[in-house]
């Protein structure tokens, strides 16, 4: 049986961690349950863990790790149906800035050292520290609801041997040791008061402060960079700021700007503010 955490949010609500030893995937895991199952989550509601044997990213990329080495969270989001269609765009990246505001909270020595990648990377000095992972799950209350799942994938400490890739990084390398209980409890109260707060602004990332908090901390704007988009196409240039809508905005070496809403993107060269990109 899972251990369960109780973890108050603002306004007197509480959200649970279901603790896991061991899952496969904390994304899967919620959207069998609710899928299969027609689980009714409340809102908030996380599965965790420090061992993930079938995890995986953005592009069905894998994301495995040792036992102990990481801890993996998944938190069930609802929108209601009119803030869903302006803001579900912003999930992922609210939950990016929520990580940074939980590493930053528990280790406020690195809060210069913490930036955000576009869009779904934490890094620290350039290097990823965390990966993050949106997907919807389906409407409830026949749609007056749009209901989605976040998980996050956070490197805690170097594995026997190093980690997988050399842009990535693990929290021990800067000092800094969290349990990856607390670390799931920081991570869920900032991501419930950013998506609170998005959802009583009807999804107005700039009412909310989300925008302008995404911009001040992202690394990618600034930075010169590769984006490959789904067409496998490469546009490369500027990122030059995030839209209303959370996508980036790229000005190519011909001048011209465009919007990004999806890709894969390449810090080719970092902004002038950031530490070494990817």
């Amino acid at each position: 049986m899972p251990e369960l955490i109780d973890v108050p949010l603002e306004g007197q609500s509480v959200a649970t961690i279901e603790w896991h030893d061991e899952v496969d995937s904390t994304n899967d895991l919620m959207r069998r349950r609710f899928t299969d199952e027609d689980e009714d989550f409340a809102p908030f509601a996380s599965i965790a863990t420090g061992s993930q044997t079938s995890g995986r990213g953005r592009f069905e990329r894998e994301w495995l790790a040792p036992a102990g080495t990481s801890v993996a969270i998944s938190t069930y989001v609802e929108f209601p149906a009119d803030a869903a269609r302006q803001s579900i765009g912003w999930v992922t990246l609210a939950a990016g800035v929520a990580l940074r505001d939980a590493l930053v909270g528990l280790a406020p020595e690195v809060a210069s050292r913490v930036g955000i990648k576009w869009p779904n990377d934490v890094q620290i000095d350039g290097r990823k520290v965390s990966g993050i992972l949106g997907e919807l799950l389906g409407v409830v209350d026949g749609g007056a609801r749009f209901a989605c799942v976040v998980g996050v994938g956070v490197n805690l400490a170097t594995p026997q041997g190093g980690l997988p890739f050399p842009n990535a990084i693990a929290l021990d390398e800067v000092g800094v040791s969290v349990s990856p209980q607390s670390l799931a409890e920081a991570f869920v109260r900032a991501l419930a008061a950013r998506v609170t707060e998005l959802s009583r602004t009807q999804g107005n990332a700039d009412a909310s402060g989300l925008r302008d908090d995404l911009v001040l901390h992202c690394n990618t704007i600034g930075a010169r960079v590769r984006v490959t988009l789904p067409d496998d196409a490469d546009l490369v240039g500027i990122a030059i700021g995030i839209g209303a809508d959370g996508t980036l905005e790229v000005r190519d070496d011909l001048g011209q700007a465009h919007s990004v809403n999806a890709g894969d993107v390449e810090h080719v060269r970092p902004a002038d503010n950031s530490q070494e990109g990817e």
